[in-house]
């Protein structure tokens, strides 16, 4: 039976999801991006409530996850073959010509609503990053230290190179319901935990950085700040919510018309590679982010020499580090490495 000729309307979701286990994340994953891409905010309901029959269910990390799920992505039709391949049957597979013409236009009113929550998200994602980045740039200007002390810098044997510390606690909070950022420092800082409503809003986050976090600037290729990476003693890595990171990185040592630069994932690994070998090197943040970063920094610097060292984890499902770090290279005229002694992260 071919999925793409089922009629599937909203009131089945509860009979179809029983034929399908939540326990796999990569499947729960899969079913939620489907039935959002489908039918919007209208299938949170039954998702979360199929959601509940996992052992690892965890109610605001479920409501995290569905917030993520773009445009983009899983259809329906996976969720409808995961189904049919689990024995799931439709109630009716057989449409007259009144049914098809009837099911084409609630499916044309579904894209629809589909489409405007989309462009929604998308409007509140830039307007949120843009605030998050000015609030970070504050934060930078206003209360980041060129010298301190940091626990994580002092384990992991590295310089600090760009990064900035704090004499005093400093909260950043962003609540997107009335899309607003604000700074806590200080006495202040006490004062927000005070008057924090409980339980807290899902619109409500925050990040907090103490005397002994030290934190990384991340910035796009002309420079702009856009967000902060904190790092603290205990090298627990934390980023602002809305915080961009995509083709972003922070630079290690001068790069004035460098003959040769550097690129690597996390902090220590970054310093590591910079003290070693004196270039400049940038940091992309995660494997992830690799590919974005060397172009960019191909398009800063055509003609210099670029090594991406990668962290060569074989254990890891697909080598995420080895793999990206040679798509990297291959792609930006570069070539991969793979320190051994070198600290990681």
């Amino acid at each position: 039976m071919s999925s793409d000729k089922i009629p599937l309307q909203l009131g089945d979701l509860p009979s179809l999801l029983q034929y399908i286990s939540p326990d796999q994340r990569d499947t729960w994953v899969e079913v939620g991006m489907g039935l959002k891409a489908e039918f919007g905010q209208d299938a949170y309901r039954d998702w979360n409530h199929w959601s509940q029959s996992s052992q690892t269910y965890d109610g605001k990390a479920a409501l995290s996850v569905w917030k993520s799920f773009k445009k983009s992505g899983t259809g329906l039709g996976t969720v409808l073959k995961m189904a049919l391949d689990a024995g799931w049957r439709p109630d009716k597979t057989e449409m007259s010509a009144e049914d098809k013409r009837k099911f084409a236009a609630e499916q044309e009113e579904r894209r629809k609503r589909r489409q405007a929550e989309v462009e929604a998200d998308e409007a509140l994602l830039e307007e949120m990053r843009a605030l998050v980045a000015d609030a970070c740039q504050r934060i930078w200007s206003e209360h980041c230290h060129e010298s301190g002390r940091s626990a994580y810098l002092e384990r992991k044997q590295v310089g600090a190179f760009g990064v900035g510390f704090f004499k005093t606690t400093v909260i950043l909070s962003i609540d997107d319901h009335n899309k607003r950022c604000q700074i806590w420092s200080g006495s202040n800082a006490m004062q927000f935990f005070d008057n924090l409503p409980k339980p807290r809003p899902a619109s409500l986050s925050f990040l907090v950085f103490k005397p002994g976090t030290i934190a990384v600037p991340i910035r796009d290729a002309s420079g702009r700040l856009w967000s902060l990476q904190a790092i603290n003693g205990q090298g627990t890595k934390l980023f602002p919510k809305y915080g961009r990171k995509s083709g972003c990185f922070h630079i290690l040592g001068p790069v004035d018309d460098p003959l040769d630069i550097a690129l690597a994932e996390g902090y220590a690994t970054s310093a590591s590679v910079h003290m070693a070998l004196l270039w400049p090197v940038a940091m992309a943040v995660d494997s992830g982010n690799l590919p974005a970063v060397a172009r960019a920094l191909r398009g800063l610097f055509p003609d210099a020499r670029l090594l991406v060292a990668g962290d060569d984890d074989p254990d890891a499902k697909g080598n995420p580090g080895r793999t990206k770090a040679e798509a990297a290279a291959s792609a930006n005229g570069g070539f991969a490495a793979f320190p051994t002694s070198l600290e990681q992260a």
